[in-house]
Order: C-alpha cells, then sequence, then structure tokens
C-alpha cells in the first residue's frame, strides 16, 4: 500500500438528502446549488466510486473534503452541522474526513474543538473566503496541531469567465491570496502548530514569494514585518502535487520543502490528477490521521 491521497472530494449524503431545501435542487445528474453552481452527482455523489480509486491507486485511503461550492458560509452553523454529519457517515478504516467550520461565525473555535474531541474527523477543510480576524479559530487549531487544507473557492473576478479562467487562473490566485493573508498576518508564526496545506501546489504562492519578500523589506504601505521571512513561513506549510508539470513540482520542493509536497490528486473532477505518486502519499499518513491520533512534529 502507498498511503493517502490529501485531496479528494466527495458530496455528503446528508447535503444529498436536504435538497429542496437550502437552495439545493436536483437537474439531471447534477446537484445545483444555489441555481448556479453545478456538481456532477455520478462520482461525487458515490462513495463506492471513490473506494475504487483508493484501490486503482494502491493507496492506503483517501481525505474527503466537500467540493468548495459547498463551503457556504453565509449560511453558518446550521449548514456547517449538516455537513458535518454526512461525513461522520463517510468517515472509515480507507476514507478520512475533514470536518466544515461555520468559519465567519463568532461559534467556530467552539465547533471545532467539538469536532476535534469525537475522533471522527482529521483536520478541517477551510476555503478562501477571507480569514481576518479569526485568531480565536487559529488558536484551536494550533493547539490540535490539525491538518488544514486550503481549497479555493469561486473568484469574484468576471473578466475569468471565458476560457475556463474562472478554474485555470482563478483557483491558483485564490489560493495563492489566502496564504498571503495567513503570510502577512504572521499567522504561521503566532500558531505554527497548525497544519496548512494549500490546494494545487499553493497556485501562484511559490512564484511570488520574492515578490512578497521584497515589499516586506521595502515597507510598502500596509505591511508590518511578520516576525517571519517569506521563505521561513513557507516551510510551514504543506502543498498537494497537483501542478501538472514537473519544472514546478521542483519549485514546490524547493519552496516548501520536499517532505513537504503530498499526494493530491482533486479526484474526482477532470482539471486533478490520473496517478497518485506513491512517495508522496505516503508522507500524509501520519499528518491526517483522526484528531487526538496523530503523532506531533519534531
Amino acid at each position: 500500500m502507498a498511503g493517502w491521497d490529501v485531496h479528494t472530494h466527495l458530496i455528503p449524503p446528508t447535503v444529498l438528502a436536504a435538497v429542496g431545501s437550502f437552495g439545493l435542487s436536483i437537474d439531471g445528474d447534477q446537484l445545483v446549488v444555489d441555481g448556479h453552481e453545478r456538481l456532477p452527482l455520478r462520482r461525487l455523489g458515490d462513495p463506492a466510486a471513490l473506494l475504487s480509486w483508493i484501490d486503482e491507486q494502491q493507496l492506503d485511503g483517501a481525505v474527503v473534503s466537500v467540493p468548495p461550492a459547498l463551503f457556504r458560509y453565509d449560511l453558518g452553523v446550521e449548514w456547517a452541522s449538516l455537513v458535518n454529519e454526512g461525513l461522520r457517515e463517510l468517515a472509515g478504516p480507507r476514507v478520512r474526513v475533514l470536518g466544515q467550520l461555520p468559519l465567519h461565525d463568532p461559534s467556530a473555535a467552539a465547533v471545532a474543538t467539538s469536532l476535534a474531541a469525537e475522533g471522527a474527523f482529521s483536520g478541517f477543510a477551510l476555503g478562501t473566503a477571507g480569514f481576518a480576524g479569526l485568531d480565536e479559530v487559529w488558536e484551536v487549531l494550533d493547539a490540535l496541531e490539525a491538518f488544514t487544507l486550503i481549497h479555493p473557492g469561486h473568484s469574484p473576478d468576471k473578466r475569468l469567465s471565458a476560457y475556463y479562467l474562472s478554474n485555470l487562473l482563478g483557483n491558483p490566485y485564490e489560493t495563492g491570496l489566502a496564504a498571503a493573508e495567513l503570510v502577512f498576518a504572521d499567522v504561521p508564526g503566532r500558531f505554527p502548530g497548525i497544519k496548512f496545506c494549500l490546494c494545487h501546489g499553493g497556485g501562484v504562492t511559490a512564484a511570488l514569494a520574492g515578490r512578497w519578500q521584497r515589499g516586506i523589506d521595502t515597507a510598502r504601505p500596509g505591511i508590518s514585518a511578520p516576525s517571519l521571512s517569506v521563505a521561513a513561513a513557507l516551510r510551514r506549510f504543506y502543498v498537494d502535487d497537483l501542478v501538472h508539470d514537473p519544472a514546478v513540482l521542483a519549485l514546490l520542493e524547493s519552496t516548501f520543502g520536499a517532505d513537504r509536497v503530498l499526494a493530491g490528486s482533486d479526484w474526482p473532477f477532470p482539471m486533478g490528477s490520473d496517478q497518485v505518486d506513491p512517495d508522496r502519499a505516503k508522507l500524509a499518513e501520519r499528518l491526517t490521521r483522526p484528531l487526538g491520533q496523530g503523532v506531533a512534529e519534531g
């Protein structure tokens, strides 16, 4: 066996059961969210299909988060509770699940504490919806040494509507924006226990690291120098290896560290990978054990 795929998606069964409420409907073989986001049900709604992927890739298992269209932070605690109920149902020996937080609700830190105590969740998945004012959440995730996947959501830039750029360019930009917020707010320096993992190789992050440091060095407006250099801060992140380019993989290893690049396929989306690297899959095993069972980093 060859370890774990840290970046896979399923629609929790409780979400499918809630069709007709929460702005959910079915159109043919698609789940429609708020009338415009469409999620194919053929594999996203089929846990058995994920188990087949695990077998095909000869993996120990996969780490599941909800598709980004289901983060829906505007729906708060009620939505998070519905999602987490379904994620509990999905969790098993070969499927580890990342909990949903009502990220911008005052109860988010308490929800994280409660989910961690259950022993069913292997960490949390966060959308790139703005990270200002979340120190109470970071304090909890730091104490838990929680694996925390950062996954891009929809970019609001209307210029990206052509050529599938909302995904091809918008997703990497959104992940880079999230990483920049964390770096400049000194979150890796102040909360070193959090095991942040950036999807899609961190998006644009590695390519912009030098520019970010230059902004600090020249005291650009709005910047207070964080406790860590940009290079040191990025060495506290993990990234998945979903970049479709060996040259970029080399950049990821030099920026984040070879032992910080994990296997992530983005199954079952078409922009994902058809093959999981077994060596990078092995790195994820201890990082994604259910909370309370993990091994602290030395």
